[in-house]
């Protein structure tokens, strides 16, 4: 299946023809290879900012992401943008950032389903992607630091990574960002040298945790 012609049920957001010629074309970008090692691969890292809805729930009201590539994260390898009156143009950006790279969250049930709600309202369709949560995958990699699934504080705190601003999408992602590296550092230590092990060990903690 064409990795944005996964049409979901309901009416169709009404896109305008650019729109919609630009989700289009991005079912032409190539894959990535899963199997390259970490410090082959572009990995974007995704956050999100939301605002309660009325009625309750959360509504997204802003996007950020950095790549880090070949493990080196560069200032201008960035994305962020406010949905605003136009979550669609917002939201096709974001994807055509990502490129079908590997995605990077912490707390992937808030993050991922946050933007995966999003993409049915506002393109119609979703974006088959990778996605890797390191709430997941850190206790498995530094089990001497913290021995269960903890907040993003608890980790950040363990490596003194800086928390900019929980406020800002795209400062949030720049700590997850380092948070990764840190991460790639000790998988690749334990032989999970490819973006394909890390998947692969996060199906494994996913079904021990039976979630």
């Amino acid at each position: 299946m064409n990795w944005l012609s996964r049409l979901l049920p309901g009416s169709a957001p009404a896109l305008t023809p650019e729109q919609q010629n630009a989700v289009d074309s991005l079912a032409t970008l190539p894959p990535p290879d899963p199997g390259r090692s970490h410090y082959e691969t572009r990995y974007v890292v995704v956050n999100t900012e939301t605002g309660p809805m009325e009625g309750g729930g959360q509504r997204l009201l802003a996007v950020g992401a950095v790549a880090l590539n070949q493990g080196l994260l560069h200032p201008g390898d960035a994305y962020r943008a406010r949905l605003g009156s136009a979550p669609a143009d917002a939201l096709i950006g974001l994807v055509r950032f990502i490129a079908r790279a590997p995605v990077i969250v912490f707390n992937a049930p808030f993050n991922q389903g946050t933007l995966q709600r999003a993409f049915e309202h506002n393109l119609g369709s979703l974006p088959e992607l990778d996605w890797i949560d390191l709430m997941v995958l850190m206790p498995s990699l530094y089990p001497e630091r913290i021995s269960g699934q903890a907040r993003m504080d608890a980790w950040l705190g363990a490596f003194g990574i800086d928390r900019l601003d929980r406020q800002d999408a795209l400062l949030e992602a720049l700590s997850v960002a380092q948070l990764l590296q840190v991460a790639l550092a000790r998988a690749n230590a334990q032989g999970l040298a490819t973006p394909r092990e890390l998947l692969d060990t996060q199906s494994s903690r996913k079904w021990l945790r039976g979630s």
